[in-house]
């Protein structure tokens, strides 16, 4: 019996505490009741469903149909609009918010700015994908042109301006300020051991190796012992190899003046020279015949022949004929019936060039420049008799 008194009391407690947050509690958005069997329960929501957007289209590129270059793409963003599909007969219809979810959901894209891009290189991207059966997107049209414009960021009548402009530059840096080349010359000298000899001169030019080759007087090579230049810093100087009778002279500054010394193998006097930049004539080559027998000069024989001329010549006139540069100017040329063999007639004299020795008319003078080569001062003939290997060869000379 007191069990039964408990649990009704109980009750009561329960449904005055019920009663009483009724009365004290301020009605909300939503209310908390309870069932018949006390449990509790939520009413249902009037709040109102706001769907949600409609996904948008992915914006197309139309592009225009041009020729040039860069075309205009118009990019149009467009919102379709969907219908809901018709629903069976006697079927409640869904909401919208259970029509959102069950839209298969798609992934987020950068929306397209809406208005005119000028595309470079758009037209050669839809004359080179014209197989493609898909119109082309805009980032594709965009990354073709920016992969154009960073590979070839100038175009054709640009480049041809520059490498024109390149040439003139690189032109214009290897011509010499005085705005021509130097004027090469080459010639042959003839050099005395004596005291009273005069320097001779060596010009030289700027980027440009002068030749100096020295031989005896009978045409062979006279090797170089040794050589001291007085300005290095300003000239530089090689022997083309070792015992080679040949320097190699460059400067190294555009103006610039020094002496070099020459010494030869088996000659204990030396030979001096000046050497001077000259941007208007240059030495390319200079060959120097010393008066004196080298090492490789042929010794003459204790027994030499009858017929052979002894008489040695050594001046300017004999050596300009020997080595055929800076002849005289009133030195007339004459023709040969033989190319080895050239002739001259100067100050009522023949004078002949060759390798091989002139026996008639006897010489009066001979000089053997380099590379032996004879000059031959003789009277005045129509004919002349050579020895080509211990054989006797007429010459005829003419007009």
């Amino acid at each position: 019996m007191p069990r039964n008194i408990f649990k009704t009391n109980t009750n009561s407690r329960q449904v005055a505490f019920i009663a009483l947050l009724l009365t004290t509690t301020p009605v909300s958005a939503q209310q908390i009741l309870l069932d018949e069997n006390g449990d509790e329960t939520v009413p249902p929501s009037t709040a109102v469903q706001t769907p949600l957007p409609a996904p948008s289209v992915r914006p197309t590129a139309t592009l225009p149909e041009q020729n040039t270059d860069t075309t205009v793409v118009t990019i149009e963003n467009g919102q379709p609009t969907t219908t809901p599909p018709a629903l069976p007969i006697g079927q409640e219809p869904v909401s919208q918010n259970e029509q959102n979810q069950r839209v298969q959901p798609q992934p987020l894209q950068d929306r397209t700015p809406v208005g005119q891009f000028p595309i470079i290189g758009a037209t050669e991207l839809l004359q080179s994908l014209d197989e493609l059966d898909r119109p082309l997107m805009p980032e594709e049209i965009t990354a073709y042109g920016a992969a154009l414009q960073s590979q070839f960021p100038m175009t054709p009548e640009m480049i041809l301006d520059y490498r024109r402009r390149l040439d003139e530059s690189q032109k214009a840096a290897a011509t010499p300020p005085s705005g021509r080349f130097p004027n090469a010359i080459t010639d042959a000298v003839h050099l005395s051991l004596g005291p009273s000899q005069a320097p001779e001169v060596l010009l030289t030019g700027p980027d440009t190796a002068s030749v100096m080759a020295f031989y005896d007087r009978t045409g062979r090579a006279w090797p170089i012992a040794s050589y001291v230049i007085g300005r290095p810093s300003s000239f530089q100087v090689y022997a083309m190899q070792e015992g080679s009778n040949q320097l190699a002279v460059t400067p190294l500054v555009p103006h610039g003046f020094t002496n070099i010394i020459v010494s030869l193998v088996g000659e204990s006097r030396p030979l001096v020279f000046d050497v001077r930049t000259n941007s208007l004539n240059t030495h390319y080559r200079r060959d120097f015949t010393v008066d004196g027998l080298g090492p490789n000069a042929e010794r003459a024989s204790p027994t030499p022949s009858a017929r052979e001329p002894q008489v040695r010549a050594a001046n300017d006139v004999m050596m300009a004929f020997a080595t055929g540069t800076d002849i005289p100017g009133n030195a007339e040329r004459l023709s040969t019936d033989n190319l080895a063999v050239r002739a001259w007639r100067y100050d009522g004299a023949l004078y002949l060039q060759s390798r091989e020795t002139v026996i008639s008319p006897p010489a009066s003078q001979i000089l053997t420049a380099a590379g032996q080569v004879n000059a031959y001062r003789i009277r005045p003939t129509a004919i002349a008799l050579l020895s080509v290997n211990g054989v006797v060869t007429k010459v005829r000379i003419s007009q």
